[in-house]
């Protein structure tokens, strides 16, 4: 366990992307704990809904299957409760006390990937959830063990922190967003039936993924919670809300994507480079393209309180200017010279 936790917290510490940095934890993870397939998801630690994935040995076309046991059915080891309960851990056939006919996951979903058995984990810090994994194994394989489960659960904050940190680094060189917002509707199997311009330049830049879950949230009556904050490949944070259609579940649902509001990238920055309340205040105003002065007036304080807050702002993006931190926060080219607070 030490040497590979050793080896796990190297890789954390490389600065890779998000989904370089799943693969390289996934393969060096099968080198103590050998799985068939694997399925390394990032998560939105608000919604707990998952972003986009990496994965091995997954058929094309399950993610609609996985989605719909995910939030529309009953079952065990669900990623968001392994995430609230602390668990962090889950051995499916320990979860269903041997029986695992018991589980819908094991009749749907694990058939289709020619596995019989299953292991989840989920990477939090802080009490956050940044990543969930589902390990499999085929039938002629034996079942994964408390002691594999127990490297993975001392994986999960190294992990975690990582990825909390790649989901904000991606490099900013997203062009100038699309008019208007993109509209889906997907129906109740998760296919595309209508789909605008807008919203399929924007499946080219964060795939099919992040839709499946917000519509399967949405069908699920999660309300609020069928909300996804997810960074392109280029940079630009944007945000998918989901509705059922005409508020029925069997339906399907329509999806909504368009650049994310300030509000919510901001939160995400709060937690990634350990904002204060007040520096995510000023970031938000700062976004909105407020003067010093104008900030210190819509917060009552002092420009030169102002002025100390932006400079720390600027030390813990890495940046020089306001312009280059506006293009770090939103995944926008910078646009100005560097210049001080």
């Amino acid at each position: 366990m030490r040497r590979l936790r050793s080896d796990i917290e190297r890789i954390c510490r490389l600065g890779l992307d998000s989904q370089t940095l799943r693969s390289r934890v996934a393969a060096r993870l099968g080198e103590d704990v050998p799985y068939d397939a694997y399925c390394f998801g990032a998560i939105d630690p608000w919604t707990l809904l998952v972003s986009d994935d990496v994965s091995e040995g997954i058929p094309p076309g399950s993610a609609q299957l996985a989605s719909h046991n995910e939030y529309l059915v009953a079952d065990v080891d669900k990623f968001a409760d392994l995430a609230r309960t602390g668990r962090t851990v889950g051995i499916l056939s320990d979860s269903v006390g041997g029986d695992l006919p018991r589980s819908a996951r094991f009749r749907t979903v694990l058939p289709v990937i020619e596995a019989q058995h299953e292991l989840r984990a989920v990477f939090v810090a802080d009490g956050e959830c940044w990543g969930a994994l589902a390990l499999f194994r085929r039938g002629g394989r034996a079942d994964f063990t408390p002691r594999e489960a127990a490297l993975l659960r001392a994986m999960s904050r190294p992990v975690a922190v990582a990825l909390r940190r790649a989901c904000v680094d991606a490099t900013p060189l997203a062009p100038q967003a699309p008019a208007g917002p993109g509209v889906l509707v997907l129906d109740a199997e998760g296919r595309t039936l209508v789909a605008n311009e807008t919203a399929r330049h924007w499946l080219d830049e964060i795939g099919p993924l992040a839709p499946y879950e917000v519509a399967a949230a949405a069908r699920a009556g999660r309300g609020e919670e069928a909300y996804l904050r997810v960074r392109s490949r280029t940079g630009r944070w944007l945000s998918l809300w989901g509705s059922p259609l005409d508020g029925d579940p069997h339906s399907g649902a329509s999806v909504v994507i368009q650049p994310a509001p300030a509000s919510g990238i901001t939160g995400m920055l709060a937690l990634a480079y350990g904002l204060t309340v007040r520096e995510r205040e000023i970031l938000e105003q700062v976004i909105s393209g407020r003067s010093s002065t104008g900030i210190a007036s819509a917060l009552s304080v002092s420009p030169y309180t102002v002025q100390d807050h932006v400079k720390s702002l600027f030390a813990k993006f890495g940046v020089r200017s306001r312009g280059q931190l506006v293009a770090r926060a939103l995944g926008h080219p910078p646009m100005e010279a560097p210049h001080t607070a």
